[in-house]
């Protein structure tokens, strides 16, 4: 949401922390109501902040309460959703500033040294947001809350998946080091392959058996996909001749940690099928999804993971934007709407220039919403293999690059990806708004 300064504004600034809520309150006039006061970072602990600062803006007229605060892990959250939403805050029309830790630091740095405790970090907070005035303010849209909590715990439990099936691999060379060099299935973590890696702890004894019942095997627990089980069955008895032979000491110790890595695996792969489904359920919630679920490479997954961190779109478009050449503040567009999802996303190069130069190399933005990121980096991949329109604009991507040529070509087909999903989402929103019933 954009943020609209009012004149007259009260300051609630938090540190927060697990067992503590440190608060310190300003008045429009500069004057500390609560120069630091700490509250404990519970339920019966904000009941009590609730009643002092309430006590204090009562005694003032016309004042908006700002509520700033760091996103420390997400001891920031109770706090700012009950401001949020308790009905005795609202005549004071709450906002909610939060900030990102990092710029806390760093501005800190830039003062005179002092103390940091407790006291004195609320105090901080306050002039921090007095000189840098964020220009968005956070927003609770209970909506998306639910969906915001699954694709970000299905991001976590990707990532998990990925980083427990590179240490597999480390496992399977081990135990048949030609095993991933030969590649005798496509996929190390099919169900066949899964299968010779389970009942066979020593890789040699491939070696041994007769190739007729090993393509035989392989037939059957490939159920018929094998487009050849002879050769596949030949290429196993070459990885058992070829690969180094273990330890006898290390052989049933290797295969029980290969075990208990695979199981993981499984029960891994389970979960991510109850997310699906979970996902796909709370998905269909939403309506303002359905056109973007209809574009050809965006599936369900996708959908919801763009639309869970963006949610809705307006408050991209709506609001005040600084024109540089203008020189002046007009009404965001739909064009400063994309670009500042773009931007959120870490999809945007930093231009750095000072007098008469001009950088040339400019860098992919560090700072970013990584689940964002992520969601529109995997829909670019799905599109460029869905999309003849996106194939073309990341191969060309990939030849004009010097270096880096996927990563390049994936980032800039991620970016203009962007104004694909921003779209289909805005166009969805309209779309309630325009069937929503009229008061």
């Amino acid at each position: 949401m954009q943020m609209q300064y009012p004149t007259q504004e009260a300051v609630l600034s938090f540190d927060f922390s697990l067992d503590t809520l440190d608060v310190a309150l300003r008045a429009p006039d500069g004057r500390w109501l609560i120069p630091h006061q700490p509250f404990s970072n519970n339920r019966a602990g904000f009941q009590q902040l609730k009643g002092e600062v309430l006590a204090h803006l009562h005694g003032l007229e016309g004042v908006q309460l700002i509520t700033v605060g760091e996103s420390t892990a997400l001891q920031w959250w109770h706090a700012f959703y009950q401001i949020s939403t308790d009905p005795d805050f609202a005549p004071f029309d709450p906002t909610l500033i939060l900030l990102n830790p990092a710029h806390v630091k760093h501005f800190r740095k830039a003062l005179p040294e002092e103390d940091k405790c407790d006291p004195k970090d609320p105090r901080l907070i306050d002039t921090y947001y007095r000189t840098r005035r964020p220009p968005h303010a956070y927003t609770f849209d209970e909506r998306y809350l639910p969906l915001r909590c699954l694709t970000r715990a299905y991001h976590r439990l990707i990532q998990t998946l990925a980083a427990e099936k590179a240490f597999c691999l480390t496992l399977v060379y081990l135990l048949a080091s030609d095993y991933q060099r030969l590649k005798p299935f496509s996929d190390p973590f099919g169900v066949t392959s899964l299968h010779l890696l389970s009942e066979y702890p020593d890789i040699a004894t491939i070696a041994d058996l007769p190739l007729a019942d090993l393509s035989n095997e392989l037939h059957r627990l490939a159920r018929g996909h094998l487009q050849d089980p002879d050769e596949t069955a030949r290429q196993l008895q070459q990885i058992a001749q070829d690969s180094y032979p273990l330890p006898d000491s290390l052989r049933p110790t290797l295969h029980f940690v290969l075990q208990q890595t695979l199981d993981h695996i499984r029960f891994l792969e389970e979960q991510k099928t109850l997310y699906t489904t979970r996902i796909e359920e709370e998905l269909a919630l939403l309506p303002e999804a359905e056109l973007a679920l209809t574009e050809s490479g965006l599936g369900p997954i996708l959908v919801a993971g763009c639309l869970s961190e963006i949610q809705d779109t307006q408050r991209f478009t709506t609001g005040q934007k600084y024109d540089a050449k203008g020189k002046c503040y007009r009404p965001r567009t739909y064009r400063d709407g994309q670009a500042a999802v773009a931007k959120m996303a870490g999809l945007w190069w930093p231009r750095h220039s000072s007098g008469r130069f001009e950088g040339q190399d400019r860098r992919l933005a560090r700072e970013r919403n990584p689940h964002l990121r992520y969601w529109f980096v995997q829909a670019a991949y799905s599109l460029k293999r869905h999309q003849p329109e996106y194939r073309a604009y990341y191969q060309r991507k990939y030849r004009e690059a010097t270096r880096h040529h996927h990563k390049r070509a994936l980032i800039l087909t991620a970016r203009k990806a962007v104004r694909l999903i921003f779209a289909l989402l805005h166009k969805g929103q309209m779309a309630q708004l325009e069937e929503a019933p009229k008061p």
